[in-house]
Order: C-alpha cells, then sequence, then structure tokens
C-alpha cells in the first residue's frame, strides 16, 4: 500500500506546489529579463517570476514595479517565484573557464593574473577592454552560460517557457 501511495505521488517543488502544477503553465518569458535579474545582486529587494503574466518583477525599495505587501500575497498565491541570483561563484567559473579557452598566450596569462584575488571581476573586464574580439568572445561565450542557467532555472521551477525575443536578434553589447 505504502509503496503505490509513493509511487503515484507527483513530485513537490521547495514551496511544496506540484510539479505537475507548474509545468501545466506555459509562458511567454523575456529570457533577457530573467537572466538579468539572475545575475543582479542587491542588498536589498530582489526579483520575482509572475506567473500570471510571465514577466519578471522587481522589489529594489526605489522604483518597484511591487509594493511589499503584493510580494507575501503573491508568494502565498503562488503567483510569485522567487529569482535568487546566481552565486558570484558561478560567474567566476565561467571567467576562469573562458580564460582556458584563450589562444594567445599572453592574453590567458593576463587574465589569469586578473582572476587572482580580490576585484577579478573588474580587472578581467579591464583587461579584455583592450582586446576587442576576445572581448565579443567573451560575452558570447558569458551569454551562452546564461542562457543554460536560465533554461536550468526554469526547468527546475517547473516552468515551460512558449516563446522569448531571441538575443541575437539584436544589437551586440558594447
Amino acid at each position: 500500500m505504502l509503496e503505490s501511495a509513493v509511487m503515484t505521488r507527483r513530485p513537490a517543488l521547495a514551496d511544496g506546489r506540484d510539479l505537475e502544477d507548474r509545468r501545466s503553465r506555459r509562458r511567454s518569458i523575456d529570457r533577457d529579463e530573467l537572466e538579468m535579474a539572475l545575475t543582479w545582486r542587491t542588498d536589498e529587494g530582489g526579483h520575482y517570476l509572475d506567473l500570471s503574466t510571465g514577466q519578471v518583477v522587481s522589489f529594489t525599495g526605489l522604483d518597484d514595479d511591487l509594493a511589499e505587501g503584493e510580494i507575501d500575497a503573491g508568494l502565498a498565491e503562488g503567483r510569485l517565484i522567487p529569482i535568487e541570483p546566481l552565486p558570484s561563484s558561478v560567474e567566476y567559473g565561467w571567467m576562469s573557464e573562458f580564460a582556458e579557452s584563450v589562444t594567445n598566450r599572453t592574453l590567458r596569462q593576463l587574465l589569469e593574473v586578473a582572476l587572482d584575488g580580490p576585484g577579478a571581476f573588474r580587472r578581467f573586464k579591464d583587461v579584455l577592454r583592450d582586446h576587442p574580439a576576445d572581448r565579443d568572445r567573451w560575452f558570447a561565450f558569458r551569454d551562452a552560460r546564461l542562457r543554460e542557467a536560465a533554461r536550468a532555472w526554469l526547468e527546475e521551477n517547473g516552468i515551460e517557457a512558449s516563446a522569448h525575443q531571441d538575443r541575437s536578434q539584436r544589437e551586440p553589447r558594447r
């Protein structure tokens, strides 16, 4: 009896909501907004995915999409899902992986030195500033990793994205 109950139980997500319930919700999601939320680190406020609209909304204490009471209500209803930013160690890992892929030995060494110690993110960007082709390659590399992180986040939260604006259809970063 217990065995059949376990076998028929549907998987639950961390907030207790049923995975199948969330998967039945197909949403059009702006992946660029989701990617931004996954990399936005702040001590105040945060970002949420609104399941009723598919929009990423924020509460930062300044120019907010949500009032504080709306967050609590949205979380209780299961309408809002908090978007926790990726740990900085994930992005650091991407930079390290990119540096290893650089074929120009001198540039690779400069990037490896830049990644050593506090201030690595700034130094890494500063090194690439003087190497525009590799800087563009870094942004493409990072964008690919970020797209994968967003896809994984959606999957972990049982959300099927139906459509999104592809970053490749827009102007490249400068």
